[in-house]
Parts: C-alpha cells; sequence; structure tokens
C-alpha cells in the first residue's frame, strides 16, 4: 500500500466519522418547514439505516475527492461531503433542502475556502470560488425562473456550494460539474418517467454526484 493510499484511506474514515458525529444532532435540531405538505419530519430520518447511507456516501466522496484533487482543495471538498451528503440525503428522501443547514454549509464553505486560499498560498482560489459560486448560482436562478419554478428553489442554494468548491479548482471542473450533474439528473427524469412516476423528485443528489463524477472524468482524462 501506497503512502498516497493510507492518506485517502485515512481521509475517508475521518470523514466517515465525522458525518457519523452530526448527522443526527443537526436532523434533531432542524426546524420543519411551515407548509411541510405531508414530509418526513426530519427528526425522523434518524435511523440507522439513514445514518449509515449519509455515512457510507461520506467516505466514498472524501475518497473521490483526495484521489482527484490536491490537498488544498480538500477543506471545501470535506464541506460538500459532510454536510453537503447530509443535505441531498434530505432531499432524496423528503424533497426538501432545508434553509438553515444549507445556510450553515454556506458559511462553513466560506471559512474551508479560506484555508484553501491559505494552504494554497494564492488568493485566487478565493475569487475563483466566489466567482464559481455566484455563477452556479445565477445560472440556476435563471433556470427557475425560466422554468417558473420547474424545480425547488433550495437546488438554487444548493447550486453555489458545487459552484465554489469546483471553481476553486478549475473553471473546467465546474464546467463539467454543472454539465455532469445536469446530465444524471435529466437520466434520472427519463428513468421516472419509464417507470411512469409523476411529481417532483430531489436534484440535488445528481447535482453532487455530477461534482464527483467530473472530478473522477478530468483526473482521468489528464
Amino acid at each position: 500500500m501506497t503512502q498516497h493510499q493510507v492518506v485517502v484511506g485515512a481521509a475517508a474514515l475521518v470523514t466517515a466519522l465525522l458525518c457519523a458525529a452530526v448527522v443526527v444532532p443537526l436532523l434533531q435540531w432542524l426546524r420543519e418547514p411551515e407548509e411541510p405538505d405531508g414530509k418526513v419530519a426530519y427528526r425522523e430520518l434518524a435511523t440507522p439505516a439513514f445514518v449509515l447511507g449519509c455515512v457510507l456516501c461520506s467516505a466514498v466522496a472524501a475518497a473521490v475527492a483526495w484521489t482527484t484533487l490536491p490537498a488544498a482543495l480538500q477543506p471545501m471538498w470535506t464541506v460538500l461531503a459532510v454536510p453537503g451528503v447530509l443535505l441531498a440525503g434530505i432531499d432524496a428522501v423528503t424533497t426538501w433542502l432545508p434553509r438553515s443547514l444549507t445556510h450553515i454549509t454556506w458559511a462553513s464553505m466560506t471559512v474551508a475556502t479560506l484555508a484553501g486560499s491559505s494552504l494554497a498560498g494564492s488568493w485566487s482560489m478565493l475569487l475563483r470560488a466566489g466567482a464559481g459560486a455566484a455563477f452556479a448560482g445565477g445560472l440556476y436562478l435563471l433556470v427557475w425562473l425560466v422554468s417558473r419554478g420547474g424545480f425547488g428553489f433550495g437546488d438554487v442554494r444548493f447550486a453555489p456550494l458545487l459552484g465554489a468548491a469546483a471553481a476553486a479548482g478549475s473553471w473546467e471542473l465546474l464546467l463539467w460539474t454543472l454539465m455532469a450533474g445536469a446530465l444524471l439528473g435529466a437520466v434520472l427524469g427519463v428513468l421516472r418517467l419509464l417507470a411512469r412516476r409523476t411529481g417532483g423528485f430531489a436534484y440535488a443528489p445528481t447535482m453532487l454526484a455530477g461534482a464527483y463524477l467530473a472530478a473522477l472524468l478530468l483526473a482521468v482524462l489528464r
């Protein structure tokens, strides 16, 4: 086993443990929306199966990030791997993205971006992250407006997180992240149509998966 493999394994383990430590407290802390529309209560998600799913996804996300991306980007991608994964998991089950947890994740991403820029010794990463967050958020807002709310506004709030983390790496990674997320979302939509399932569906999981798929694809192409 190489030193890099040891680092990747350790990072995945630490990220998984961090996720396991915060999932249940955060679910119990979240306030329900004023009009829940029959959704599953957040605190009811704190089951062994849901927690294990989040933990495993966090571990895989960390392994992918540490395998494909430089160390300076890891603070930002760890935010995606822990609260980002939790948000996507909540969306997958309830089709809701809690605003309070999204705001906490924004704040975490801001701190992580500052830390990553410091590690890189270059503030250009900070500028790219800010521009990427604005671009991704603006793009999803435009689509939301054009589609007249064709998907939840929570996805618009979720997009800047992906934009910041991806653009901090490169504009190419941001572009691939947005394209991969849109492609995965389209595939999921087609599968739902084939299964004759109607109504809205969770989009944040495909958006998040698109970021990690983009990181893998760029690593392979390089």
